[in-house]
């Protein structure tokens, strides 16, 4: 019981760095704002930080390797990685974090995300069968143009707001890969 009740804690003292940290940035910019900071305005000790995480970059890399398990058990009911329910899927998620998103992008971070996109379709792809059934020297290339294209397209549509509806965005991009 003790270990369900400490990963409870610790679950929630995460979230609260995480969203801490969202707050701080849509004041300051990252590289200004301090461990200290951070755990003031989260209500947790710098140990508690220091339990989770080396340095504040983990903050964000440790949510999006999150977000990215929850989209990724997702796609795995699907039979391709580049289908509109998938693409539909992406879009829809990052639309939920608009917020992190939009942090990154003032505080020059979205090479994070870029990274992060690209180890998990990576993964997606290693345990899905694509229907561009393509050589290994070639399948890896096929993924840093998607991972890349899809990311670029990402930033673009948050920079404008978003205004364009996961069905749109999806429904776009499908039509230029099956082209």
């Amino acid at each position: 019981m003790v270990n369900k009740a400490t990963n409870i804690q610790n679950i929630i003292t995460k979230e609260s760095i995480f969203t801490s940290l969202m707050i701080l940035m849509e004041k300051k910019n990252f590289k200004e704002i301090s461990i200290t900071e951070i755990t003031k305005k989260a209500g947790v000790s710098r140990m508690a930080f220091y339990r989770n995480y080396n340095i504040k970059e983990d903050i964000i890399t440790t949510y999006l390797d999150e977000l990215f398990n929850e989209y990724s058990k997702e796609v795995m009911q699907k039979e391709t990685l580049y289908n509109y329910e998938n693409l539909r899927l992406y879009f829809s998620y990052f639309r939920k974090h608009e917020k992190l998103i939009s942090n990154l992008i003032n505080s020059n971070l979205t090479n994070i995300l870029l990274e992060k996109c690209i180890e998990s379709f990576y993964e997606l792809s290693q345990r899905i069968f694509c229907k561009n059934s393509l050589l290994p020297e070639k399948h890896k290339f096929w993924i840093e143009y998607m991972a890349g294209g899809l990311y670029n397209v990402l930033i673009e549509w948050a920079k404008g707001g978003m205004r364009q509806s996961d069905d749109y965005m999806a429904k776009t991009i499908s039509e230029f890969i099956n082209k």
